[in-house]
């Protein structure tokens, strides 16, 4: 990623809007990516000690298989999540598995000193909307044990229409990312279930075919809004990342702050 391009710049403040003066920071990460896709009935949780670089992509410059994102994992942590899940009737399973692109290419720009330990975990496409969404609800309680949740994928994401700059699929992207932060406003009336319900069935917004005409990259989203979203505050802050290629946007979202 151009470390100049808006998108790239917000992460690499996002760590100071969070913990400014690097006050209080979390004892660890759980992080939820797009490229980590599970196959089984549940969802997998990585316990590798020390996670190697998994380069899920090809065709780039030798710099991009050149990238070390050197952060320790947390084993036993891994463990608590598994049971944290079975808990809740969550599937899930521990699996040792390394940093893909969606994990080291934004981490790198976030938290480039690499010294909080990171448990990376899956999505499963087999099971849905709802139980994504749930799988954040039985994570939240980890919230209060100075654990970070982030989720990485992308608002919109329509790698099928990669080079298009057609109008009609501009704008349906911008009218998903404008119904998104509609969704997600502090200042919407709307209360945590009836947001819950808009974000399960977000494939009945119309504009959703031309941001997301698959579901992989919206999934971890779903997870953190089930982790993020509370009675009382049930909004999201915006940090906006910009736009790419006209239709590809870069919001973040964080709770809690």
């Amino acid at each position: 990623m151009n470390k100049d391009a808006p998108a790239a710049k917000l992460l690499s403040a996002l760590f100071e809007k969070l913990y400014p003066n690097d006050e209080n920071l979390p004892k660890r990460i759980l992080l939820v990516s797009a490229h980590f896709e599970s196959d089984s009935n549940g969802f997998e949780i990585s316990n590798a000690a020390l996670p190697k670089m998994i380069f899920d992509y090809y065709g780039f410059d030798d710099e991009a298989y050149d990238i070390d994102y050197p952060a320790k994992g947390d084993p036993e942590f891994a463990q608590r999540v598994k049971e944290q899940l079975e808990k809740n009737k969550i599937k899930a399973k521990l699996v040792n598995r390394g940093f893909d692109h969606g994990i080291f290419v934004p981490m790198s720009l976030i938290r480039p000193q690499a010294g909080i330990p990171i448990v990376t975990m899956s999505t499963n496409l087999y099971l849905g909307n709802k139980a994504h969404f749930n799988l954040g609800k039985a994570l939240e309680p980890f919230r209060d044990e100075d654990t970070l949740i982030l989720c990485s994928g992308q608002s919109t994401h329509n790698l099928r229409a990669l080079h298009s700059r057609s109008p009609v699929l501009i704008e349906g992207a911008r009218a998903f990312q404008s119904w998104l932060d509609e969704t997600l406003s502090s200042e919407s009336k709307l209360t945590v279930k009836e947001r819950r319900e808009e974000l399960i069935h977000w494939q009945d917004e119309p504009a959703s075919r031309f941001a997301h005409p698959t579901p992989d990259h919206f999934m971890p989203f779903l997870v953190a809004a089930g982790a993020g979203m509370e009675e009382k505050q049930p909004g999201a802050k915006a940090f906006f990342g910009g736009w790419t290629i006209g239709h590809m946007s870069f919001a973040n979202y964080a709770w809690g702050i």
